[in-house]
């Protein structure tokens, strides 16, 4: 019989639909065992000892009480941690740290510190690329002897179902998110697309469907990021859709074999990888 589950993270895909949000609701439906969803934030004491006996998975947890984050680090707990992004920095991205302040110590001060022993202390990291735990590994060569995995981002069933179901009729323009997060690198993709003379079209404030929609009548897709974008899935979902893709090497998953061989490779890829992680998971 499975130990009772909990999820732990800051915002579920209903109140944020973000790429880590969906990713975390795409791997709690396809697990076998009932999951239970936590809100970062809500995580007390009293609660964390209730369950100490429980599986847990931690995806973002930026909401989390430090002092419950040390209270896990004394407890005997069962737990796995799903890297998202770059936790160990103050601003969850090194480079833009840089780019903000001129340098990036996170790893050497308090947070950084308490944050690389917490993954230490976790049963499995997950990563969502190659190139995300190598950046870990670099900075805290004593992860080495964690157990990591990569698990990329994950689609539900029904999402992958409906991205090979567009017909995918193609008009002249490249799509570029029309965002204010610095990491997405607007004002680079519209520069690079003028100095090719690439069409292109701003979109935002669409819904996920709208999103698939847009991008399923597309050429193609310039997404230039400013700092390390562990899995983005647009750039998944456009390569699905068939779209023409500009990615720059901060698109950290773009050389990986399964994203290189092909749309049957992708899917089968991507409807493995959420097994994968629950399978490891029921084997203890």
């Amino acid at each position: 019989m499975s130990k009772e589950t909990f999820f732990v993270a800051d915002f579920f895909s209903d109140q944020i639909v973000g790429g880590a949000e969906l990713t975390t609701d795409a791997l709690i439906s396809r697990a076998k065992r009932r999951v239970k969803r936590v809100k970062s934030s809500d995580l007390t004491m009293d609660f964390l000892n209730a369950n100490k006996n429980a599986k847990w998975i931690f995806g973002n947890f930026a909401l989390l009480d430090k002092k419950i984050l040390f209270k896990i680090l004394k407890m005997n707990l069962d737990y796995e941690v799903v890297e998202y992004d770059f936790k160990f920095c103050t601003l969850r991205s090194p480079k833009k740290h840089i780019s903000h302040s001129g340098i990036c110590d996170c790893k050497e001060n308090t947070h950084g510190k308490l944050i690389s022993l917490f993954f230490s202390k976790a049963k499995r990291i997950w990563f969502m690329s190659e190139k995300q735990k190598e950046v870990y590994l670099k900075e805290f060569k004593f992860l080495k002897n964690s157990d990591s995995r990569i698990l990329s981002s994950v689609f539900s069933k029904e999402t992958l179902e409906k991205l090979v179901s567009f017909e995918n009729k193609k008009n002249d323009k490249f799509i570029i998110l029309d965002s204010n997060s610095w990491i997405k690198g607007r004002e680079e993709c519209v520069k690079f697309a003028k100095k090719n003379k690439i069409k292109y079209e701003l979109v935002s404030n669409l819904s996920h469907q709208e999103m698939l929609n847009k991008m399923s009548q597309s050429k193609g897709l310039i997404f230039l990021p400013l700092g390390g974008d562990t899995c983005p899935r647009i750039t998944i979902e456009a390569k699905l859709l068939d779209c023409e893709l500009h990615l720059n090497n901060n698109v950290l998953h773009k050389d990986e074999s399964w994203f290189n061989e092909g749309k049957e490779k992708m899917i089968e890829y991507l409807q493995k990888n959420a097994d994968n992680f629950w399978e490891i998971i029921d084997e203890q």
